[in-house]
């Protein structure tokens, strides 16, 4: 199943994307998980989708355009890190951000603008974290952190070291990309082929 999927994504200011491109860098050399590292460093804020029959980004990127426009940058920060455990798909271990009002509801209106355009078939879309389900994150690893426990006590060891270093603490969200993803197959082993081209961004105004 090859096709492009595009997502929304909060991008983390400089000193965060640094810190998180290095903690990627080190973890792949240490513990070998590489599917986090393969992404532009973010917070997704839609997930992979899937554009209905005929539609282009041409169909939706104006009314991102001006939903950017006056959607205020807001104050946001890490809180935690957290191993998660994706059963088949292998553990995980990412950073959570502080799940605020003002998140929901941005979220909320980038949904509102996107649903119209999404694919029925969508394989990700029903899955994907919105309302009570959204838990805003950086990625440290993706589905391929050890499930050895000793191992991955190691692996959580070395990013909570990471976090309290140069993770930790508040940010501005005010940057955000639109990318266009490629793999060989969706409905399986997507990660194995998965590539993907930034096809714009915008950087929130300032808070008044």
């Amino acid at each position: 199943m090859s096709y492009p999927q595009y997502g929304v994504y909060l991008i983390p200011p400089p000193h965060l994307m640094h810190a998180l491109g290095l903690a990627h860098e080190l973890l792949a050399s240490q513990f070998n998980t590489r599917i986090a590292g393969r992404f532009m460093s973010h917070c997704t804020v839609k997930g992979f989708f899937k554009l209905a029959e005929g539609l282009s980004p041409a169909d939706f990127i104006p009314a991102l355009d001006k939903l950017f426009g006056r959607f205020s940058a807001f104050p946001t920060e890490i809180v935690a890190i957290h191993p998660l455990n994706q059963g088949a798909k292998g553990i995980s271990i990412l950073s959570e951000v502080q799940n605020s009002e003002v998140f929901r509801h941005f979220q909320a209106e980038i949904w509102d603008n996107l649903r119209p355009v999404i694919a029925p078939d969508c394989l990700f879309t029903p899955g994907d974290g919105f309302g009570p389900g959204f838990w805003p994150h950086f990625t440290l690893a993706q589905a391929d952190a050890p499930h050895d426990p000793g191992l991955l006590a190691q692996a959580v060891g070395l990013c909570q070291y990471i976090f309290e270093r140069s993770l930790k603490g508040p940010f501005l969200a005010q940057d955000m990309q639109l990318i266009e993803f490629y793999s060989d197959d969706w409905a399986g082993s997507w990660g194995d082929s998965l590539s993907y081209r930034q096809l714009k961004g915008w950087r929130l105004p300032d808070p008044s």
